[in-house]
């Protein structure tokens, strides 16, 4: 007759040793850490720890070469022109924004295509949950930065006051980063 457990529980078993071992350890550690400290003491000895290694900062130059600067605005934001399709367009830099964000209306001002069977999906806005579209810019370009074939968001209607440059564009440069209200950007 078989025991009620079963088979399954016969690897239990097989690490009952390994815990078993493992607790020993436990146990034995820290008094075996204690008596070595203790052995310091009696010698007159303490143990010394060597100095930490400076810190040297050191980063990969960007890929292109090419970098962009901005200073905050007076509200604390980084705003920029860019050329988006190749027209200019007023552009606030939204780490918060997943996506490049625009309203419908300025995306056909600047030539991206969508029509009304496009908005299957939900943007929360500080408007609400409205309509949105995905589509791809070919090219954005912000100074001497551009990037090709963008992911950007086209909200039903007016959207949002400016454009926002967010992270679909900004994930995909060599680095950026925010500094004594300095906005770095390298591509």
């Amino acid at each position: 007759m078989r025991p009620a457990w079963g088979s399954k529980s016969r690897p239990m078993f097989k690490l009952l040793p390994v815990l078993v071992g493992a607790s020993v350890v436990a146990l034995v550690f820290p008094s075996a850490f204690e008596r070595y400290r203790a052995s310091l003491v009696a010698q007159g000895e303490s143990e010394q720890l060597a100095p930490p290694a400076p810190v040297v900062e050191a980063s990969m130059p960007p890929s292109s070469g090419r970098m962009l600067r901005l200073q905050a605005g007076p509200d604390g934001h980084f705003r920029a022109q860019a050329r988006i399709e190749g027209v200019a367009e007023d552009v606030l830099i939204d780490t918060g924004a997943t996506y490049v964000a625009l309203g419908a209306m300025t995306a056909r001002r600047l030539g991206l295509r969508v029509g009304p069977g496009d908005f299957v999906h939900q943007a929360r806005t500080a408007q609400g949950t409205v309509p949105a579209a995905l589509a791809r810019a070919r090219r954005i370009s912000l100074g001497s930065i551009e990037l090709r074939d963008v992911e950007v968001m086209v909200i039903d209607g007016k959207g949002p006051e400016v454009t926002l440059l967010g992270m679909s564009f900004l994930n995909r440069l060599a680095r950026f980063s925010v500094e004594n209200e300095r906005m770095t950007l390298a591509q």
